[in-house]
């Protein structure tokens, strides 16, 4: 049964660009897997170029991984990009997504450059089972900026044992001079017991963070997307921003959590 819900917890930092073994927050005893941290502080107009890439730390871990000939299932596929990059190492891939205008610009796109391992198939990643999209198991899942509960969950039932999970999701300090992050960010604990809950092995974690700096409020209205800033002045993120920025605070962090984990080979209940 999927879990209900997850709390965000707040996560001791430590210094950049080394891994770190930090005991667990609620006290029991067991440490926390070893994180690889990046930090970036950039000028906004450098950040902004940057915004929309598939994060570096994620590609390394497809580059550690042999994709020849397996079976990888692409969940909250969008447009593809993820898709296409396992595609390209060899894979055998089915992307999903439930944006209809997504997937025909995927297909079109696949089509232009004549990617011919890849199909896109329409389909609620939290609510459809997995073995919906193929008669055998996945040896890989891939996701990025598409995570929740519910698709750990899946993802568990839809790989065979042994197979990976690889991921980039929001993590809790994204946009976190708002008072509000991304809803379904995670801090670095809160995913490993999820994981862990849902019998995967953490193989890899890392935190790659970018603080972008601005002069003044108004370019953070360049930086950003019209539809993030209406939204942020409807449910009130954006006033908090402006409180930031009035007390000094002239900056804007986006973070994300890149995670590779295995399933372990212990027997899961069939969903039918």
């Amino acid at each position: 049964m999927v879990a209900a819900s997850y709390k965000r917890v707040a996560f001791r930092p430590c210094t950049d660009g080394l891994l770190s073994r930090t005991p667990h927050p609620d006290g029991r005893g067991r440490p926390l897997v070893d994180v690889l941290r990046q930090t970036r502080r950039l000028l906004w107009r450098d950040a902004a170029r940057h915004a929309f890439e598939l994060r570096p730390m994620l590609l390394d871990q497809f580059r550690h991984e042999d994709f020849r000939g397996r079976r990888v299932l692409d969940v909250g596929t969008g447009e593809g990009r993820l898709a296409f990059v396992a595609a390209g190492v060899g894979g055998h891939v089915i992307g999903v997504d439930l944006d209809r205008m997504k997937l025909q610009q995927a297909r079109a796109y696949a089509g232009v450059k004549d990617i011919r391992r890849v199909d896109f198939v329409w389909g609620d990643i939290e609510k459809t089972p997995y073995h919906e999209f193929s008669s055998e198991p996945f040896d890989f899942v891939v996701s990025n900026l598409c995570m929740s509960p519910e698709i750990v969950w899946h993802a568990a039932h839809g790989l065979r044992p042994g197979g990976k999970f690889i991921f980039c999701c929001h993590h809790g300090d994204h946009w976190k001079e708002t008072r509000r992050g991304s809803r379904w960010s995670f801090y670095e604990d809160t995913m490993e017991d999820l994981l862990e809950e849902n019998r995967f092995e953490v193989e890899f974690m890392g935190v790659d963070t970018i603080i972008a700096e601005f002069e003044e409020l108004r370019e953070v209205e360049l930086f950003l997307r019209d539809e993030t800033i209406r939204k942020w002045v409807e449910d009130g993120r954006w006033e908090e921003l402006s409180d930031s920025f009035a007390r000094g605070e002239k900056h804007l962090t986006q973070a994300y959590l890149i995670v590779k984990a295995r399933r372990l080979a212990h027997d899961l209940p069939r969903v039918d």
